[in-house]
């Protein structure tokens, strides 16, 4: 997708890979930016908008663990203020897996609850005029993690979520397109206090904080390489410096006595 005079609404806070990322969309004279976070960090948006003065930065201090009916209520702020979103990207994340219900709400239900309240004022069929909706997920995501489970399950949920969205039931109707990005293990991630799910996990984690990981703003670049070259159900790994296309795989697929009947 050509970036240029895009409104980009971006679901996460404004450090690691976020703010990479954020930085390197400020380069492609994009037309808004809304940031929604919990917390505020008014010196990561100054050092954002010296970037491109031009650009409009909008903050918004969101929870995205709150019920879908008050997430609604901001963002008919924020399209009043951007007038349309061309691109959601969620990438709010916490690994904490002595806090399996929070790990969950973060990384999973509240991406869930996001997207589907942002949709409608995208969808094309209704009064948007389609877009990109960005997941961003792991990947532990892919492949699974026996340190971090309840992490990974999370994050396997963003897959799927991705892939079901993306189905041509829905774009070619809609007209917003879905894809996920999975980064592998990045600097400032690792460096988070973190434990396994199963004390028999701790000597791996306390030997992950000293690993070798991507640095934050080669992952960012690869996030918006991503954006500006992919494409409707498209999963993609950002990774030690590489950007890898990668094809999911279909275990079952349906009998034709199925297809028949759900599409008569």
């Amino acid at each position: 997708m050509e970036l240029t005079g895009k409104n980009i609404c971006y679901v996460a806070d404004c450090g690691g890979i976020a703010f990479e990322t954020c930085k390197v969309l400020m380069t492609k004279n994009i037309a808004k930016m809304a940031i929604l976070h919990s917390v505020e960090n008014p010196n990561a948006i100054a050092q954002l908008q010296s970037i491109n003065p031009k650009t409009q930065i909008y903050f918004w201090k969101y929870n995205v663990t709150m019920e879908s009916s008050d997430m609604k209520k901001y963002f008919d702020e924020v399209i009043i203020q951007m007038e349309y979103i061309d691109i959601l990207i969620n990438g709010a994340t916490v690994c904490r897996e002595s806090d399996i219900t929070g790990t969950i709400n973060v990384n999973l239900t509240g991406l869930i609850n996001t997207t589907a309240t942002v949709l409608p004022y995208m969808d094309r069929s209704k009064d948007g005029s389609g877009g990109l909706v960005v997941n961003i997920a792991s990947v532990t995501g892919l492949d699974p993690s026996p340190v971090f489970c309840a992490y990974s399950a999370a994050k396997f949920g963003v897959i799927g979520f991705t892939r079901s969205l993306a189905d041509p039931l829905y774009y070619e109707k809609t007209g917003v397109a879905v894809m996920a990005i999975c980064p592998g293990p990045t600097k400032t991630f690792v460096r988070h206090s973190m434990t396994a799910f199963l004390e028999h996990g701790t000597e791996y984690v306390d030997k992950l904080k000293d690993a070798p990981c991507q640095p934050t703003a080669i992952c960012g670049i690869n996030i918006v390489k991503a954006i500006e070259n992919g494409a409707n159900g498209q999963i993609w790994i950002a990774d030690m410096g590489r950007l890898e296309l990668i094809q999911p795989r279909l275990y079952w697929k349906m009998d034709e006595q199925f297809v028949d009947y759900m599409t008569k």
